[in-house]
């Protein structure tokens, strides 16, 4: 099974609830529930404003529209991306807003991921870690910033011991070279909090962790570091 787990820092302060982290899970369970699980970064000053709008655009969107989860993916940012640029139409240049997102939507053992710069991640398996960055031209400029766009997309089979590791550029920069092989390579309740101590001394950051477990794992299926 998947596990997701998280944390988020804001202002200096671990909080359960930071602008940089949403969850957006399927009300009805099922064979086929999918769920949704996003990092946003601000790519201009004043943009985490925004966040909380443009988190629970994004989650609503994704879940309304998801024939795929790739088309729902791609229709969610779509609209939040709009709804970005609508904003700068209308603003002047030092107010206009942008933001990297990761979105990363599972169902069963599946897991699917779409980037806009800024945004980074790293995939585990086997001992070793693969770093995860947007690189396509449409995708390494943020939402809202220019009139074209196209998320990078990634899709993950999860078997038990894989890790998906979405973090933050700032929360990425702080840890030693050595530090994801290490954290990941623990047990899926126990990689985050590793992560954690070398997070809390960052003013605003977050992360976002996806882990194949065994079924019989005794293990919460949200984990909020405060």
């Amino acid at each position: 099974m998947l596990w997701v787990g998280q944390f988020g820092i804001a202002g200096g302060q671990a909080l359960a609830d930071t602008p940089w982290v949403g969850i957006f899970e399927e009300e009805v369970r099922g064979s086929d529930a999918s769920d949704l699980f996003l990092l946003v970064e601000p790519a201009t000053p004043g943009s985490a404003e925004f966040f909380a709008e443009l988190k629970q655009a994004v989650g609503t969107i994704f879940h309304a529209s998801k024939a795929s989860l790739t088309g729902g993916l791609l229709r969610a940012l779509q609209a939040a991306h709009e709804n970005l640029r609508e904003w700068n139409r209308r603003s002047m240049r030092d107010h206009r807003v942008a933001a990297g997102v990761s979105c990363v939507a599972v169902r069963g053992q599946e897991a699917y991921l779409a980037q806009v710069a800024p945004a980074g991640g790293v995939f585990y398996r086997d001992g070793q870690a693969e770093p995860i960055q947007p690189s396509l031209p449409d995708a390494v400029e943020p939402l809202g910033m220019y009139d074209e766009f196209w998320p990078e997309f990634s899709h993950f089979e999860m078997k038990t011991g894989d890790r998906l590791l979405l973090l933050t550029t700032a929360l990425a920069r702080a840890l030693p070279p050595d530090e994801p092989v290490a954290s990941l390579a623990l047990a899926a309740d126990e990689a985050l909090p590793a992560l954690y101590r070398h997070a809390r001394s960052l003013p605003d950051c977050g992360a976002v962790l996806v882990a194949a477990v065994p079924n019989h794992e005794d293990t919460k299926p949200q984990s909020t570091i405060t």
